[in-house]
């Protein structure tokens, strides 16, 4: 399919793809565009060669006994195949005497498949010969859901070259519809089948109820989420007739008296990309036909679906300026709603996505909230008619989306409305690996919610495995909440204080704003402490890597430096004058140019800690066991990615360093990708520690002392230095390092409430979500 595409459109044709890909069909180039629709009408007619849908391998007769070898006469005999495809059987009477006998062979297919007129397209021997190729592969032995994402693997030079797959595989696709409804259909469908007690009526019953059911993928793109909901469902129907049959002896002709009900028509999908929504609607045809291969195989019959006179919805179309209750017909069944819209981060929103983001939450419109969030409220608000739920539409819906949604700020914003308005996550994956669809997009760590407003539905979790690659069901006890975890249902939002009394406000370090020209580099060092003026203001300067990693870095820090030796230093006064040159070209606007006369100066930081502090990294590694945090002398300065917390005492760095606190970190506080980002507003205003007695408080200090000298031995054996980086390595933590965290985490659970030390994240979890630390 690659090599037509390569030579309809040229060897070098690399067009945007997946959520670059054109919203119009006006936007693609011609060539694109007619590439497009004829790899859309081979590929049907592939499939049909296999498929039953007329003689087997009539195109593959078709392209080798009709066509010149030299491939010369190939377009102008395909164009016409089109033409007669498109032709219904009333018509094709009257000129059947002019019609090969092998192309009278093809049936009518309507659909508006083979509708449009195209340009003949010019072939030559090498280009007949992957048409033949391809039509030697059995396409049946495939899914229909891999379509869309092999079309765009065709449309790009780039994903062609690139290794690996690029389509979301029916596996991941079947974690969001599985536990939405299909689990439960195939459950209810099995129960009868295994009951012999199970009558006519009640067989009729069941599938009777699939009819009223509707299936909406608001963001398809090509359609494989629509493509494997329809299939599996075919099979649970497959299944129950088949059962029908066999109770009655396998003479009824039961397509004939109850017969297939499920229909393409109840699938709905809305795209913003018109070739994708092309590629949705020639896919549902030809899942339903594999579908009825599986019923013929069952009961020995099948629907005839040619011409095609039902299709599914495929509306092409901005999803989120759409009506989708206009677009989708009330029914007495339930609505699911369902798939992977576009992940776009808060802080990579074009204009326009912002503005529509606005214009769907209206009210409740949270700037830290994700471009998919909008899917989630647009199908919450599909159910809902108004203050009175009793009208409201029935049904769900699950969406798979970056795990941000639940993480830090972004929680309250999207969970606090969905709860205000009566749903209840059904069914959460915690977070895992996921391949886009779209080619050359890297993995992303997502998480699957699934929502309901049924008060007595299981709820289900389930949690991916890091080592074994294996996802697994866990046990809910308490409930899920918006932070996936079994615990209390907790929304966290900010605080601009510490919401216990026993912990000191967390600040940011210090943001330079100077282009570079106050910090010292390591390979400048020599030559600034050889200026016997200029060393006399070098101060220790971390960020949050020279904290963790260990590595060194200095600062000129100048705030009460004496004006004569700046001007006597040339070191000094090289770096300020070229500090306020910088900062005066900067704009008005912002804060480099209104600090540019005090070029000396970082840019102001009233709470700069005045003693010992808690460095604390905003970022670190998800697979650290303990928040790698330090104490820090006040002439150590701290740049803005590293928190400050004045603790002359050493009790908020005991705090910081425990199980409690990290086990906290993770649960509530955001992420960048998958590492961990603290956060002082989220995570540390409002870590629920209770007011703490003097004598614990006493000896939370010494073992937090102790977790220091167990670092300062680590690092004395290492000649000296030794990072955190190292020290907390997962798989190789010393000894005493874990035996002094342990004793810590004894007085600091101790301190949250708990009998004893917990012996799990999940014990830290619930004690920390319970009501009464919030009450």
């Amino acid at each position: 399919m690659a090599r037509l595409y390569q030579s309809l459109v040229g060897d070098d044709a690399d067009n945007p793809v997946g959520e670059d890909a054109a919203d119009n069909r006006g936007e693609e180039e011609a060539a694109v565009e007619r590439a497009s629709i004829f790899l859309t009408r081979v590929l049907f007619l592939l499939f049909g060669d296999d498929a039953g849908l007329w003689e087997n391998d009539l195109f593959y007769r078709f392209i080798e006994g009709r066509t010149q070898p030299d491939g010369s006469d190939l377009g102008t005999q395909i164009s016409a195949l089109f033409d007669y495809l498109n032709t219904p059987d009333s018509e094709r009477r009257r000129m059947s005497d002019n019609v090969p006998e092998l192309i009278q062979k093809f049936p009518y297919v309507n659909g508006g498949l083979f509708a449009e007129r195209t340009r003949v397209e010019y072939f030559d021997a090498e280009m007949r010969e992957a048409l033949l190729d391809a039509c030697r592969f059995r396409w049946t032995r495939i899914s229909t859901a891999i379509f869309g994402s092999m079309f765009q693997l065709v449309k790009s030079r780039e994903a062609r070259r690139a290794a690996g797959e690029h389509y979301t595989t029916e596996a991941d696709i079947l974690r969001t519809i599985g536990p939405l409804f299909l689990d439960e259909l195939r459950s209810e469908a099995d129960r009868l089948i295994a009951s012999k007690s199970t009558s006519r009526k009640a067989f009729a019953e069941f599938l009777d109820s699939l009819t009223e059911m509707r299936f909406v993928d608001p963001a398809c793109g090509s359609g494989n989420f629509l493509q494997v909901a329809y299939a599996k469902l075919r099979e649970i129907e497959t299944d129950v007739l088949a059962e029908m049959n066999r109770r009655e002896g396998g003479e009824t002709q039961l397509l004939g008296t109850l017969g297939t009900r499920l229909s393409i028509e109840q699938f709905y999908g809305f795209e913003i990309n018109w070739w994708p929504s092309r590629i949705a609607e020639v896919a549902m045809f030809l899942t339903e036909f594999q579908a009825d291969r599986y019923l013929e195989k069952q009961l020995g019959d099948a629907p005839v679906r040619l011409p095609i006179k039902t299709t599914a919805r495929i509306v092409h179309a901005d999803a989120l300026a759409l009506d989708w209750r206009k677009e989708v017909p009330e029914t007495s069944g339930k609505t699911f709603i369902f798939g992977n819209p576009p992940f776009i981060g808060q802080f990579t929103k074009t204009k326009e996505q912002t503005a529509a983001m606005k214009a769907v939450w209206g009210k409740d419109y949270d700037g830290y909230l994700d471009f998919v969030t909008a899917w989630f409220k647009k199908a919450a608000d599909f159910f809902k008619t108004g203050a009175d739920r009793s009208h409201d539409r029935e049904g769900e819906f699950a969406f798979v989306s970056t795990n941000s949604i639940s993480q830090g700020q972004a929680v309250p914003a999207l969970f606090g409305p969905l709860f205000r308005d009566g749903w209840r996550i059904k069914f959460a994956y915690r977070t895992f690996p996921w391949s886009s669809d779209a080619p050359g997009k890297a993995a992303v760590h997502c998480v699957i919610t699934g929502y309901t407003r049924d008060e007595t539905v299981r709820q289900r979790l389930f949690e991916y495995d890091w080592s074994t690659r294996e996802t697994n069901e866990l046990k809910v006890k308490t409930g899920i909440n918006a932070y996936l975890l079994d615990a209390a249902n907790v929304l966290i939002t900010k605080r601009s204080e510490p919401l216990s009394p026993e912990l000191a406000p967390a600040r940011f370090g210090y943001k330079p704003a100077d282009h570079g020209y106050l910090i010292v580099e390591p390979e400048n060092y020599q030559e600034v402490v050889a200026d016997p003026i200029a060393a006399k203001y070098v101060r220790p300067y971390r960020m949050g890597k020279e904290l963790v990693r260990g590595l060194d870095r200095w600062c000129l820090w100048l705030e009460d430096a004496d004006p004569k030796d700046i001007m006597s230093s040339s070191i000094l006064r090289s770096r300020v004058e070229s500090n306020h040159k910088w900062r005066s070209e900067q704009s008005p606007s912002g804060d480099a140019f209104k600090l540019k006369d005090t070029p000396h100066l970082m840019r102001p930081n009233p709470g700069a800690p005045k003693t010992n502090y808690v460095g604390i990294p905003r970022v670190v590694s998800e697979t650290r066991s303990f928040y790698t945090a330090t104490h820090y002398s006040p002439d150590v300065i701290a740049a803005d990615s590293v928190f400050t917390v004045e603790d002359p005492d050493g009790f908020q760095f005991a705090i910081v360093s425990s199980s409690m606190f990290i086990a906290w970190q993770k649960a509530v506080g955001g992420r960048m990708k998958s590492d961990l980002r603290f956060s002082n507003s989220i995570v540390w205003n409002n870590l629920p520690l209770p007011a703490v007695e003097p004598k614990l408080r006493q000896q939370i200090i010494e073992a937090g002392m102790g977790v220091l000298a167990a670092r300062e031995t680590i690092a004395e054996r290492a000649g000296g230095t030794r990072s955190l980086a190292d020290m907390y390595n997962p798989f190789a933590m010393d000894k005493g390092l874990l035996d002094a965290h342990k004793k810590l985490d004894r007085l600091v659970d101790k301190a949250f409430g708990a009998p004893k030390l917990c012996t799990s994240e999940t014990q830290r979890l619930e004690i920390l979500f319970s009501k009464s630390i919030y009450g």
